[in-house]
């Protein structure tokens, strides 16, 4: 299931096939965006209970200072900057002292989670995470984010 601006995308076809005809109830539940020659064809989310977390191979035998290693690495290159600001300081900072659960969760949300402004817009907590995000290491993260000692965060910390 892909997203599309906070909506669940059903198809992408092209526009010259877009000859084909809708009953009038599929037309009032679906919006269709043209890109060029690119249309796509997406439903709204009705409400959370269509959200779902796509799957994530689980990594089998990896060493805790390679799960680390290539946490570090992955939390600077998450997309926006502003993402790989909040996410490589806040694995800097407090990557080493998290739990293997923790760790665990940082590893799905910063590999599942495929819009970049989703995922800013709930560690900023300008939307609340729905359920299979909102758990231990966001709400560690939408603290991060508050800073409340005034720390310089304007670089990502160094390797």
């Amino acid at each position: 299931m892909l997203r599309y601006f906070g909506s669940t995308c059903r198809k992408v076809i092209c526009q010259r096939c877009l000859s084909k005809q809708f009953s009038s109830d599929d037309k009032q539940r679906r919006i269709t965006t043209m890109f060029g020659d690119i249309a796509i064809e997406y439903e709204p989310y009705k409400d959370d209970s269509e959200f779902t977390v796509p799957s994530y191979p689980a990594r089998v035998n990896e060493s805790e200072e390679a799960l680390r290693a290539r946490l570090t690495y992955q939390s600077r290159k998450r997309g926006i900057a502003e993402n790989c600001l909040i996410l490589s300081t806040f694995f800097s900072e407090q990557g080493p002292s998290l739990s293997r659960e923790i760790i665990d969760q940082f590893d799905i949300l910063i590999n599942t989670v495929d819009s970049d402004w989703d995922l800013y817009y709930w560690m900023t907590g300008k939307e609340q995470p729905p359920p299979p995000y909102d758990n231990e290491v966001m709400k560690m993260l939408m603290e991060f984010t508050q800073n409340k000692e005034m720390r310089d965060r304007t670089q990502q910390p160094d390797l």
